[in-house]
């Protein structure tokens, strides 16, 4: 059997140990598989902040540029006879120098030789939609009007990169990822190999291309590398619910283990106690059967009848040992009902040091026996009598059997609060404390009491009774044993 348990704790730890090393694995896998996630998602998420700052720079140009082509000062469109088309063509040109012009036709939105205002209009909003923003998005500049090409030129040049905005960006895309951290953008000149910015252990973007000081950087170009705060952290909030319910789990299936192993030891614990028990049991009935046998056969076959003093005598020895066997067979008995003992209290309250004198002085025939009470008078216990009767009987009964030669035993109680506390005492060898956490075990008996007889079921009732008062016993082994005995007054 110990083999069986061997063999089948260590199948059990090394299971145990496989789905730990696979959580641990698989958790770890989901780390990396998260890690790599992340970073396409902060590179993803920096492309799109760049794209949309490079978009509002080209926005912001051509607005600008949108109201220049209005403002009357600097632009003004008229209109030219195309002789060869036999057209009127549209003219934009410089009011400060009406021969510094760019004309224009479009079959398919012709105007007339006077343009209206909403044909002036309309001219502006086609030039701007179909010339101005591809221009714009080309990064081409084209020189209409010799000032228009000089404005545009500088306004250009001078739209540099708005950190601020990426910055800004850079966070509503982040957080559309649903990534809280904290973050740094540094500027990378790939001529110059200068490196402005840099804070702190991060993940880092892959860098981007961008045109740091006006819109195209002709002579020198700028990449832009986002690095991310504490990306461990990103991770961990994301896959704590993962792992919190991995550990639980693993948690879960050691804890079903080891009460899988604890209750097969416990079983196997009690089937050791039960052999123990039959054994005692039956050693202990062989004796009565084998005293009683004896003395039917000394009546049968030895002529006892016709002695009267033998045969009364051997009569009472038969009573006296059918008695025993019936106290024995009583105490198995009680073993069937002793988890429905709760149900059958029939509960009364009563004076304690009377009922506790009465029951000790039954003892008092027991040589080397003596009792000490310290009970007030009227100190009452609401209690079975009958089952409180037994519980100090075996109390009693265990201190003369273990006790040897001049067993003293005392017995003090007082009340605290809504508790009845009973104190009883011997002046026995006491028991290791080691054993004490299971001598109200069903059938334990302590190691080394071999020699003396028992069941192990003395203390188990004692603890039983207690239990149907709805009360607490305690034990403490220190010159002899004490019972603590804590019970509701009512």
């Amino acid at each position: 059997m110990n083999n069986r348990l061997r063999q089948l704790f260590l199948l059990a730890v090394v299971s145990a140990a496989g789905l730990l090393c696979l959580q641990v694995y698989w958790i770890y896998k989901e780390w990396i598989r998260s890690g790599d996630l992340l970073q396409r998602e902060v590179d993803y998420s920096f492309q799109q902040a760049v794209d949309k700052e490079w978009e509002r720079r080209k926005d912001t140009l051509t607005s600008y540029l949108s109201d220049f082509l209005h403002d009357t000062n600097f632009v003004k469109f008229g209109t030219r006879f195309n002789e060869r088309e036999k057209v009127w063509m549209t003219t934009l040109y410089d009011p400060a120098n009406p021969k510094d012009y760019f004309t224009w036709s479009n079959k398919l939105y012709p105007v007339s030789e006077h343009l209206s205002n909403e044909e002036r209009e309309g001219v502006i909003n086609r030039f701007i939609q179909e010339n101005l923003r591809k221009s714009i998005a080309t990064d081409v500049i084209f020189f209409y009007t010799q000032r228009f090409g000089k404005i545009w030129t500088k306004k250009h040049d001078d739209l540099a990169l708005d950190t601020s905005l990426l910055n800004r960006l850079f966070q509503e895309e982040l957080g559309q990822n649903k990534i809280d951290a904290g973050f740094s953008i540094v500027y990378i000149d790939t001529i110059r190999n200068e490196l402005y910015d840099r804070k702190g252990k991060s993940l880092h973007s892959k860098p981007v291309l961008v045109h740091l000081k006006q819109i195209n950087d002709p002579e020198r170009r700028y990449v832009s590398q986002a690095n991310v705060y504490d990306p461990g952290i990103v991770i961990l909030k994301r896959l704590w619910l993962i792992g919190a319910g991995s550990l639980a789990l693993l948690g879960l299936t050691f804890w079903c283990l080891y009460r899988m192993f604890k209750t097969i030891i416990r079983q196997k614990q009690l089937d050791e106690l039960k052999d123990d028990f039959i054994s005692n049991m039956t050693h202990e009935l062989k004796t009565p059967i084998a005293t009683v046998g004896a003395a039917i056969d000394g009546l049968q076959f030895y002529d006892a009848l016709n002695d009267k003093e033998r045969t009364k005598r051997y009569l009472e020895i038969s009573r006296k040992e059918l008695n025993r066997l019936d106290g024995m067979v009583s105490k198995a008995l009680e073993l069937s009902i002793e988890q429905n003992i709760s149900g059958v209290l029939m509960k009364e309250k009563f004076l304690l040091r009377p009922f506790v004198e009465q029951l000790l002085s039954s003892f008092d025939v027991q040589s080397g026996f003596s009792w000490q009470l310290s009970i007030d008078e009227d100190l009452k216990v609401y209690a079975d009598k009958e089952k409180l009767s037994s519980l100090f009987q075996n109390l009693i009964e265990n201190a003369i059997k273990y006790g040897g030669k001049n067993t003293l035993m005392h017995f003090e109680a007082e009340r605290e609060g809504d508790l009845l506390r009973i104190v009883i005492r011997d002046n026995g060898p006491g028991i290791d404390k080691a054993y004490l956490p299971y001598i109200f075990n069903k059938f334990y008996r302590v190691p080394g009491a071999g020699e003396v007889k028992g069941f192990g079921l003395g203390l188990y009732r004692v603890a039983g009774i207690v239990k149907a008062h709805n009360g607490t016993v305690m034990v403490e082994s220190k010159e002899g044993l004490s019972f603590v005995i804590s019970l509701p007054i009512s």
